[in-house]
């Protein structure tokens, strides 16, 4: 009977301890990747078996960087609803038989985040579908759902730092074109006159490592560029000003179809009772949410909260849309106190969760009919698309491990999904460390050892 007792006591030591099932290389893999394992949070749950299978420092408050995009996953795919879209208003009137209009037109932004040339080419072509020639009169631009505004504690040039605006067109962001080779060049698309490119880049014969830098309206571009082998890279900044920007690109489409604007683009509100001549409307909420996970898009993320924070409240309120994430924590059995959500991207250091009760989060979307599938099919999958596709190596995982990604200065996660051997975990590994970035190249070789 002793010895019964001390083998079961051995057990749970080494349970309680992470040296269970095969996992004892953990700390091992964790010094190869330079991370003091103090600084990292894990939490593996079995779906099936209901039980733990692995957890370090899991009580322990992390910041969890683009991780954070899955709590308003849920909460919009919940309360929006998987066929929620965005809409962009066009409002006026009719043109004379020659097709002449001789009072305003109103363009009402919604927030959609994946308005983009495309889209503003189709907001024109209907303008000349209509019959409209030449506009004798000002084209107002309506933002007043939520104003541009820069939201970020942390700012720089980068796309991923875009300012949100109810009226938007690429993301806030434009993108310049590098071409190497015998015939270099550089483009700004879209076409837009506003922006000038400096090239102080050295031609070289060996590599292309080009930066770019905005500064206003001017592109620096410096390193180095190819001139011996064909490339075509693209490269994203964000712009200063929403309502300019949008202004550019409409002018730009108005052109190309032929449409005359005598007067001004000047930002204004919307009329009541003005006739909707038309709506230009976006792809359906699950399939917009599965290009922010996939792909980590912090414009998406924060459009998307103020749609969900317009639905519950008149002023469009971003804490109101917060509660909401709480209130859906709540009715998980979870206490709010395991998290701190500061906005719906994950870019603050702000934004931190508990391992365990993140992953006790998780599990309760799984159970949520509701919603799960469309959670699911957001997330990137191992080897196959998105921001896992490269890193997770191990073949075992490759389409059976579905996670989403977080990256900042000392902070990296990945939490998620995978199955194995008939069975679903979820979980989270999450390092707050100066070398979190190295666990990069070590998330699959934990999972693989964890399952």
């Amino acid at each position: 009977m002793l010895k019964i007792v001390s083998v079961i006591f051995v057990s749970l030591a080494l349970l309680s301890s992470g040296l269970y099932a095969g996992i004892s290389d953990i700390p091992d893999i964790l010094r190869k990747a330079h991370v003091n394992k103090n600084n990292v949070g894990i939490y593996v749950y079995d779906l099936n078996g209901k039980k733990a299978v692995y957890s370090l420092n899991e009580e322990k408050s992390f910041s969890i960087a683009s991780v954070n995009k899955l709590f308003i996953t849920a909460v919009a795919i919940k309360l929006l609803g998987q066929d929620f879209r965005f809409s962009t208003s066009v409002c006026g009137q009719i043109p004379d038989d020659k097709g002449v209009v001789t009072k305003p037109i109103y363009i009402k932004g919604g927030g959609d985040p994946i308005f983009v040339s495309e889209s503003m080419w189709y907001l024109v072509n209907r303008l000349s579908a209509l019959g409209i020639k030449k506009i004798d009169a000002d084209i107002i631009l309506d933002d007043t759902l939520f104003p541009a505004a820069e939201i970020y504690e942390e700012t720089d040039d980068r796309a991923y730092s875009a300012r949100i605006s109810s009226l938007s067109v690429n993301f806030n962001s434009i993108a310049l074109s590098v071409i190497s080779g015998d015939k270099p060049s550089f483009m700004i698309d879209p076409p837009i006159g506003d922006y000038d490119i400096v090239d102080k880049a050295r031609r070289s014969r060996s590599q292309t490592d080009i930066g770019i830098n905005r500064v206003g309206n001017q592109v620096n571009v410096s390193g180095n560029l190819n001139n011996a082998e064909y490339n075509n890279k693209w490269i994203y900044r964000n712009i200063d000003d929403p309502f300019v920007y949008f202004s550019e690109v409409l002018k730009l489409h108005l052109k190309w179809r032929g449409i005359d604007l005598n007067g001004k683009i000047v930002r204004g509100k919307t009329p009541e009772n003005t006739t909707v001549l038309f709506d230009v409307e976006s792809r359906r909420l699950s399939e917009i949410i599965m290009e922010m996970n996939k792909f980590s898009n912090n414009f998406i993320a924060e459009q998307t909260i103020r749609a969900l924070a317009c639905k519950i409240s008149k002023n469009c309120d971003v804490n109101d849309a917060i509660k909401a994430v709480f209130d859906y924590l709540d009715k998980q059995g979870l206490d709010r106190r395991d998290f701190d959500i500061v906005n719906a991207s994950g870019y603050s250091r702000s934004n931190k969760a508990k391992p365990k009760s993140f992953v006790k989060f998780l599990e309760g979307v799984y159970n949520d009919f509701e919603i799960a599938p469309e959670f699911m099919n957001s997330l990137s999958i191992a080897g196959v698309d998105g921001t896992i596709r490269r890193s997770i190596r191990e073949k075992e995982f490759k389409g059976r491990l579905r996670a989403k990604t977080g990256t900042l200065t000392g902070v990296r996660s990945l939490a998620g999904y995978f199955y194995s051997d008939n069975h679903v975990y979820a979980f989270i590994i999450v390092a707050n460390d100066p070398n979190a970035h190295k666990l990069l190249d070590y998330e699959g070789k934990i999972l693989q050892n964890i399952k």
